[in-house]
């Protein structure tokens, strides 16, 4: 049994100050049948994946990332919870829990790339796994989800790669991320019985939550590698915290100011204007503050055309604006 799904961000849920955004889990190709939504609140320490009902949404699962506790220590700005722990030293579990008294923890554990590792409490003996989540190289543009199945006593155990995470190329239905979990071979399709016949929904929301959870962290790590200025306070600026802690970096672009939009509309004051005029003849003005020369081109000073330096860092895909349909299970 085979099953692809595609994640966006949610359409239809405003950004809230200092949290991630809502993301939403969609069949592949139907960015408008919502299956589950992902909803970050405290500052994204208690995260909930909710299914729609006719009722109103009812929530399935709930991730608690570990809050920061150290304010001096370094930490993910930009989500508390994914940041240093008790005395500084990385805590890196996330404890995860749903209907049915099921529980589980996600634990990163690499060290120059992340490693998941899922797996079930177990309150005599240490946590049973029940898979994991990697790149196979840190230079891959997927990831790959796999568990360790074992024959037996000095038998090594035998690797199983069951599903991918991916980016979704560009297009009308496209965008996003996609989440496959293959049912090609019959050590695939037992993944959908780790916890048992008739619990196959509860491991399609084991494996959501993992990757909701990877891509949070991938989010973040944009974000943090394209800070955003520093921009004087106004009325719509979220200030500190009540309790001191700096607020968390913005993730969404809020985009030029209506005065930067008057600004260049207006182009140079007159005295910058006036100075153009009085510049030495054979003068050549250096080219603007972060243009940079073509390569194989002249250098500054003669008048060719000149780059914009733009941030590498890809956009959220939004998804397509939502119908009223009623969400289908796939089992």
């Amino acid at each position: 049994m085979a099953a692809i799904y595609s994640v966006y961000a949610s359409p239809a849920h405003p950004p809230l100050p200092n949290h991630l955004p809502t993301l939403i889990v969609t069949p592949h190709g139907q960015p408008s049948n919502i299956l589950y939504s992902y909803l970050h609140t405290n500052f994204n320490s208690e995260n909930y994946l909710l299914t729609p009902s006719p009722q109103g949404d009812l929530c399935v699962a709930k991730l608690f990332p570990p809050r920061a506790n150290n304010p001096a220590a370094k930490a993910s700005a930009s989500d508390p919870g994914h940041g240093p722990g008790h005395g500084g030293a990385p805590s890196r579990v996330v404890r995860c829990e749903a209907s049915r008294n099921l529980k589980w923890s996600i634990t990163n554990t690499g060290v120059i790339s992340p490693i998941y590792k899922l797996a079930l409490p177990s309150p005599d003996s240490p946590d049973l796994p029940l898979f994991q989540i990697s790149k196979p190289n840190p230079n891959a543009a997927f990831w790959s989800m796999f568990y360790f199945a074992y024959a037996g006593h000095n038998i090594p155990p035998k690797r199983i790669e069951f599903g991918k995470i991916q980016k979704n190329p560009p297009g009308p239905n496209g965008g996003g991320t996609r989440i496959t979990i293959s049912g090609k071979t019959p050590e695939e399709k037992a993944v959908w019985q780790t916890l048992g016949e008739g619990n196959e929904d509860c491991v399609e929301w084991v494996v959501l939550c993992a990757a909701l959870n990877l891509l949070d962290d991938e989010i973040i790590k944009a974000a943090e590698k394209n800070p955003q200025p520093a921009a004087p306070m106004s009325a719509g600026a979220p200030g500190p915290s009540p309790n001191g802690r700096p607020a968390p970096v913005s993730l969404r672009d809020p985009g030029p100011t209506p005065q930067q939009q008057q600004m260049s509309q207006r182009g140079p004051p007159p005295a910058q204007a006036g100075m153009q005029n009085r510049l030495p003849q054979g003068y050549r003005a250096p080219p603007p503050q972060g243009y940079m020369p073509v390569p194989g081109q002249p250098a500054a000073g003669q008048s060719r055309q000149a780059v914009p330096i733009a941030p590498n860092m890809t956009p959220v895909a939004r998804a397509p604006p939502q119908q009223a349909q009623q969400a289908s299970r796939r089992f």
